[in-house]
């Protein structure tokens, strides 16, 4: 609690309205209200409470714009991390805010880590390219499909390597092709482009913004180029993490275990991450080593596997967090 601060503001932010509420440090609602999300309207019913105030908002798509606007004005501004909070039966927008300015005055706040502008930059790349990536694997996976519906063999090993696409091609040109198999080939070569061009824009932007860490991580074995990016995007400044445990939580490769009446249930992972596409580029990694011959990290997943593959596996990405926490460290 801090007792210097007059005024607690709690916004709960859309990206047509906010709901607003300023409680005064005994508890006490002294405005409650909703504006537009534009930072002028919401500064115009609340600069009078700006001199001694914490405002205190949850992450969502639209926060950016009001957020920064705070930040200029030297306004102390706090993000929420949503996944830490704990949801009411009753919700709506009222009690959102009134929910948030209670947790401001009495110092219950999950703030949420807000990075830097590049590193921001780096993850909206980082998402735009693992996109492309998830809508390829379902353009492919729809392919199969129709191909199964309609009996069409593919004298390929693989449907999707370069002999199976040009048989692929070459069926999506006659005239008795199904439409919907045709529409679907013209749109996994759309993708396959983006991607291709969304990789390049991301690797060449960390590579040239992040070179220390960029050449840091690709020594780790499993961890390339577009690894490596991601790392970067998540991890990055790796000095938020006060040990190489609290990265591994944050990235969702810990098993979680819940205890009630004095009986443990449950060892598993998580099924949701703070950074659910560094748990992905970890677990990539993972593969990526244990099929390297000389590897270390190779050997260890040997010792492991016999109970469990893919507890092994998991067990060789909870290494390399570690790895990655000492690299970004030195």
């Amino acid at each position: 609690m801090n007792k210097e601060v007059e005024f607690y503001i709690a916004l709960d932010v859309h990206s047509r309205s906010t709901s607003y509420a300023v409680r005064t440090w005994q508890g006490n609602i002294i405005l409650e209200g909703e504006c537009s999300s534009i930072y002028g309207d919401l500064k115009a019913a609340l600069q009078p409470y700006f001199h001694s105030c914490v405002v205190g908002m949850e992450a969502c798509t639209s926060f950016y714009p009001l957020r920064n606007g705070f930040v200029e004005d030297d306004v102390p501004v706090k993000v929420a991390n949503v996944l830490r909070m704990r949801q009411l039966v009753v919700k709506n927008d009222r009690l959102d805010a009134l929910r948030l300015s209670d947790m401001l005055r009495l110092g219950t706040f999950p703030e949420s880590y807000i990075p830097e502008k590049d590193i921001q930059i780096l993850r909206n790349l980082v998402t735009s390219r693992h996109s492309f990536l998830e809508e390829l694997n379902k353009a492919q996976c729809r392919i199969w499909a129709l191909l199964q519906r309609d009996g069409i063999k593919i004298p390929s090993r693989s449907i999707f390597s370069k002999k199976g696409m040009m048989y692929l091609k070459d069926i999506s040109e006659k005239e008795c092709c199904p439409l919907d198999l045709r529409h679907l080939y013209s749109h996994l070569g759309y993708l396959e482009l983006q991607l291709q061009k969304s990789t390049k824009e991301m690797i060449d932007y960390a590579s040239k913004t992040f070179p220390k860490e960029w050449m840091a991580l690709q020594s780790i074995d499993g961890i390339a180029e577009i690894i490596s990016s991601y790392v970067i995007a998540n991890v990055c400044p790796v000095s938020r993490f006060a040990s190489k445990k609290k990265l591994r939580r944050y990235a969702g490769i810990v098993p979680c275990m819940r205890e009630s009446g004095g009986k443990s249930y449950g060892n598993m992972l998580p099924k949701s991450s703070s950074r659910r596409l560094l748990r992905w580029a970890l677990t990539q990694a993972a593969h990526c080593a244990t099929r390297k011959k000389e590897s270390k990290l190779r050997l260890y997943y040997e010792s492991k596997k016999n109970k469990s593959k893919q507890k092994a596996k998991m067990a060789v990405a909870r290494s390399i967090s570690d790895l990655v926490y000492f690299k970004l460290n030195k």
